[in-house]
């Protein structure tokens, strides 16, 4: 018969069946665990001892989201791994550090194989040839490059920061280099991680708890068993603070700035526009004066009353697009050219759009019926909870057959435009769509006739104000070409090769601000800019020489994740499908405008003049299209002022460095004994011995009150004292000794002697350690 055995822990009844020896050492086991996690002094230990640990791995889960940009994903899902186990085995083990880090390798190797599965290339076949063993070592090791020593400096990081961060000073110090640190990287880059700051703040302000506890039960040990039996008069307080603390810097106000940051001074004071990075894409608009420069972020904006400026680039995901044919992502066509920027042509016809109707979308006028197209399938999704205020896709759209929106029945249909648009823009999750995209066919648009299907006049559209250089400068271009598609194409040679692509123009070139027209000062001032500047320039000079043109806005192709894995992975880079098929990834830096010129029976054909970038066409069977050199079809558009850009961090970045460094330095110097002396000496020169124990009394006082040693009114210092010195025994010689050091510099009648001071300076040195 199996007896039964009781444990009572914490007033709780445990039983357990004892038979076997095997099951009797079980059960010995779980009675050992159950008692260990349920006895106070375990909660304890783990508040006190261990708690600081998982708050230092919390902090430094924030700081490496600075490394956003630069780390795989692999990279992170390991290092999340590791420092999950890490914060197990710092919560259970209090020391044997060895042990915590055996399990901490562990399981980074364990997070590697799972990740990145690591090949066995087999033992070397000799132990004692260096050369194989050197083979043997070199071909594993390699495979754990770089995550084994990215996790290996995380982890050594949360040990590092843990031990300085064991007493109050160094805490505060991380607590502060910290938010400093971030607060620099979210100024100087386009991260947006003010949520990670309030990460940080958080954990410091309960570690400062933690350290306060420690404090507590260190001083007062009797009050804090008192306390420790009721933990949650501990915790309701601590949380009720820092969740107002947090809610408070929130939701406050934004007050004026009173103060500018270094970076922003150092900006202004060179004339520039200090960079506006959300991190959210969109467009930020900033007002244009003589001085400064325009400035926003790439990404798509309905507003084009107002074009030019500079921007900054926003890589921040738009929408994903699984598509059979790499195309531009169309989205909307103006006309109406004011000679500052675009507007939309009143009273558009609309008509409903039906999702999943089996008719294909009409289009206004339409495709001859020999004109060849090919069937474009996309797939959508929408990365971003903003409202849109059009689908995008290869244009034209001929059917929507899916669409998870908040309105799908408010979508409109516009066939001259070739807009799928709603009255208001609508938040949308994903939507497939079919396109059907004239093949390029160049002897027939060179043969095309002149427009008869449509009214030209609103593509013809140039304001009164234009200025004739303009004109004349197309109409040298062009001269002694006798078809519209050669026109177009010289035009578009002549912006591609002529300008240079930059997302910062020098705007200072243009001499008329106020009432310059925008594709002149571009001509022939600024020389100089981003697609807005060629695509503009290219229908203003199109229109010029009587070419039917309109302006396009939309996004470029953006980048196939798929083609970086294979390069990052060093395995043979597979012939890309000639189509372009694939699955691609749209920023807001991939935002783009382009040009469409009409051709009889054809439709709208679309151009790209802008520098370093070929519109994505399906060619005749049998041809392939041969990109350009200058930068791949799919890449983000690169600032050709790099030597300016890659300039913009360095005092900035320099002037943190050098602040961290001069902070470290008064940190350690602080914390030097030393140090401290020499600046004791610096501080005391032209004081007595005696002054200075008068002084350094004082001080130390000062010191006892921060600790919650009170002095009564009615003590004198000996009363004081002597009351310290019964509450902390262990401390009686160093009480009594500063206590008379301090009697003979007060009231003596000399001025005293160094070796006084020397004795007073030791005695509350180790007061200030021990407590």
């Amino acid at each position: 018969m199996a007896s039964v055995m009781s444990e009572q822990t914490m007033g709780i009844q445990l039983r357990f069946p004892v038979g076997s020896s095997a099951s009797g050492s079980w059960g010995r086991f779980v009675r050992m665990t159950l008692r260990t996690l349920l006895n106070g002094q375990f909660w304890r230990r783990v508040v006190l001892e261990r708690l600081h640990r998982l708050l230092v791995i919390i902090i430094v889960l924030q700081l490496i989201q600075c490394f956003s940009d630069l780390w795989w994903e692999e990279t992170y899902a390991i290092v999340y791994g590791v420092l999950a186990v890490t914060a197990v085995v710092e919560l259970l083990f209090t020391r044997l550090i060895g042990l915590r880090l055996i399990v901490q390798g562990i399981a980074l190797l364990g997070m590697i194989q799972w990740k990145m599965p690591i090949q066995w290339g087999g033992w070397p076949e000799k132990w004692r040839s260096w050369e194989q063993v050197r083979s043997f070592l070199t071909f594993h090791v390699d495979q754990l490059h770089p995550f084994f020593e990215i996790g290996i400096g995380v982890v050594a990081l949360v040990h590092v920061l843990s031990w300085i961060g064991s007493r109050r000073a160094g805490a505060i110090a991380i607590f502060v280099l910290s938010i400093a640190g971030m607060a620099a990287v979210d100024s100087f880059f386009p991260l947006e991680l003010w949520h990670n700051i309030a990460w940080i703040v958080t954990a410091g302000l309960a570690w400062l708890v933690v350290l306060h506890l420690r404090q507590l039960q260190v001083r007062h040990p009797d009050s804090w068993e008192a306390l420790a039996e009721r933990p949650l008069d501990i915790a309701f307080p601590a949380v009720v603070i820092i969740t107002i603390v947090l809610l408070a810097g929130i939701f406050v106000p934004r007050a004026p700035v009173i103060l500018e940051d270094p970076y922003t001074i150092w900006t202004e004071a060179q004339g520039r526009e200090v960079p506006a990075f959300s991190g959210e894409g969109g467009v930020q608009k900033v007002s244009v004066t003589p001085s400064t420069k325009g400035s926003s972020l790439s990404g798509y904006s309905r507003d084009d009353r107002k074009i030019g400026g500079s921007f900054q680039f926003d890589y921040s995901p738009v929408m994903t697009i699984t598509t059979s044919q790499s195309s531009y992502w169309r989205g909307e066509s103006k006309s109406i050219y004011t000679g500052k920027g675009w507007a939309d042509t009143k009273d558009a016809r609309l008509v409903p759009l039906a999702v999943g109707a089996a008719t294909d979308l009409e289009l206004d006028p339409p495709r001859a019926p020999g004109v060849k197209t090919v069937e474009v399938v996309q797939t959508v999704t929408v990365l971003r909870k903003d409202k849109i205020p059009v689908l995008f896709g290869a244009g034209p759209v001929s059917s929507v057959s899916e669409l998870k929106s908040d309105n799908n029945a408010g979508l409109k249909w516009n066939p001259e435009e070739w807009e799928a648009r709603w009255t208001k823009s609508a938040r949308v999750e994903s939507y497939s769509i079919v396109s059907q995209v004239a093949v390029l066919d160049v002897k027939g648009l060179q043969g095309a006739p002149a427009p008869s299907s449509i009214d030209v006049a609103p593509y013809l559209q140039l304001p009164d104000s234009l200025p004739d250089r303009v004109r004349e400068l197309a109409k040298e271009k062009t001269a002694g070409l006798t078809n519209d598609y050669d026109k177009a194409k010289e035009l578009e040679s002549y912006l591609k090769e002529t300008f240079p692509y930059t997302n910062k123009p020098d705007l200072t070139r243009q001499t008329n601000r106020t009432n310059g027209d925008f594709v002149d000062a571009f001509l022939f001032e600024i020389k100089e800019g981003y697609c807005d500047y060629f695509s503009t320039s290219f229908v203003v000079m199109a229109r010029s020489i009587g070419l039917p043109t309109r302006w396009v806005k939309g996004y470029a192709t953006g980048y196939d994740p798929s083609r970086s894995e294979r390069e990052r992975f060093g395995g043979p880079i597979a012939t890309p499908d000639p189509s372009g098929a694939g699955t691609y990834t749209v920023r807001n830096a991939d935002a783009h405008s382009w040009a469409e010129v009409y051709f009889e029976g054809y439709g709208w054909i679309p151009f790209e003049p802008t520098s370093g970038f070929t519109v994505p066409q399906p060619l005749p069977q049998g041809e392939v299209s041969q990109p350009e050199t200058e930068t791949d079809t799919n890449a983000t558009p690169v600032d050709t002022s790099v030597s300016d850009r890659n300039n913009d961090w360095i005092v900035p970045a320099g002037a943190v460095g050098v602040i961290l460094i001069i902070l470290g330095l008064v940190f350690v110097s602080y914390r030097n004994n030393r140090a401290r002396r020499l600046w004791d000496r610096i501080r005391s020169r032209g004081h007595t011995p005696n002054q200075r124990v008068v002084r350094e009394m004082e001080r130390l006082l000062v010191f006892m009150q921060r600790q919650g040693m009170r002095r009564e009114k009615h003590e004198t210092i000996r009363e004081t004292f002597e009351r310290w010195s019964d509450k902390f025994s262990s401390l009686t010689l160093e009480f009594d000794g500063a206590l008379t050091s301090f009697e003979q510099a007060r009231y003596g009648h000399d001025t005293g002697n160094p070796q006084l001071l020397h004795e007073f300076t030791e005695a509350a040195t180790k007061i200030r350690k021990a407590l």
